[in-house]
């Protein structure tokens, strides 16, 4: 088998019919897709057993609410496939030949690991251009990773989504690669360990993975996610500085990107965590791209509560315009 599609799901009854339609219009078709049912209480469960009694294709796998991190590692002791993709519940695909490509890709030169462009949507389907990350400057061929990695985080290029990528099952498998399952925003560890392995990548120019931006509550604004964020940015900032650290430099600027983010969400943080996060305020320094750069600068003017709250006023405005 080529490809498994590991797809977590937890009260997505509205959004999972569209999900995983959008896996059965591929028109590549050697895949298996494992649906993890993390404790709904809804109607998911019945929704993906639809699917699963109608194509051996699907698989339904039903555990105990542990969280996406939980259910996504229980997706993977499923996987069969030669290489793994992620998926949400509430999001979907918009290229129907993206698996097709994929094996096209893997069929010329294999590689560790596929990336592909995401696009983020509304919830009624409206792209959000202002959302649309730089097109990658190398496509369609394999590279190493040492070589492009520190471009890819200096472009602003969206490297913290599981999402995005094709990731050879054997490499997850051998280094033990897993997400976390005690934290919100789980992403960001795993890209972080993905790509301390990681040896070539294929970069595909592709507008493949609808991702949805909810108006109300999601995973993203739960309370615990930029405490939880500040951990990850504090253990990771101190891995960037080891002696014999993977990629220092690309981890450090990927780092610095998420420091950015959490100082944008200070107001949100527990009195321990801002205290952490004003005493590695280094992290800034380490910035690659443009946005993290300019924060460094404007906090080296303006000082670091000054910056926090023009992180947080851009922030709003930016999601609300």
């Amino acid at each position: 088998m080529r490809i498994s599609i590991i797809i977590p799901v937890y009260n997505g009854e509205a959004t999972l019919n569209r999900c995983l339609q959008s896996v059965l219009n591929q028109t590549f078709g050697d895949y298996q897709a494992v649906i993890v049912d993390d404790g709904s209480i809804d109607g998911s469960s019945a929704v993906a057993a639809e699917y699963a009694a109608r194509d051996d294709r699907f698989q339904l796998v039903t555990t105990a609410h542990h969280g996406t991190g939980a259910a996504r590692n229980a997706g993977l002791a499923q996987a069969r496939g030669e290489y793994v993709l992620y998926m949400d519940a509430d999001d979907y695909w918009v290229c129907p030949n993206l698996l097709e490509q994929l094996n096209r890709r893997i069929d010329a030169e294999p590689a560790d690991a596929f990336m592909f462009q995401m696009v983020k949507v509304t919830e009624d389907g409206h792209v959000l251009t202002r959302y649309t990350k730089p097109r990658f400057r190398q496509e369609d061929t394999v590279l190493a990773l040492k070589d492009i990695y520190q471009d890819l985080v200096r472009d602003g290029q969206n490297l913290a989504s599981a999402c995005n990528k094709c990731v050879r099952r054997e490499l997850l498998v051998n280094r033990e690669i897993r997400f976390r399952e005690d934290i919100i925003g789980e992403d960001i560890d795993w890209v972080l360990q993905l790509f301390s392995y990681v040896q070539t990548i294929c970069l595909l120019n592709l507008d493949a993975y609808a991702y949805t931006q909810h108006k109300g509550e999601s995973r993203s604004s739960h309370p615990d996610g930029p405490n939880d964020l500040v951990n990850i940015v504090r253990e990771w900032g101190e891995y960037a500085a080891r002696d014999g650290a993977a990629h220092p430099r690309a981890v450090a600027g990927m780092v610095a990107f998420e420091y950015g983010i959490c100082m944008g969400n200070y107001h949100r943080l527990s009195a321990e965590k801002k205290r952490i996060l004003r005493q590695n305020v280094r992290l800034l320094q380490w910035g690659l791209d443009k946005k993290t750069r300019m924060i460094a600068r404007f906090h080296g003017a303006f000082g670091f509560s000054l910056t926090c709250l023009a992180i947080r006023v851009y922030l709003l405005l930016r999601r609300v315009w």
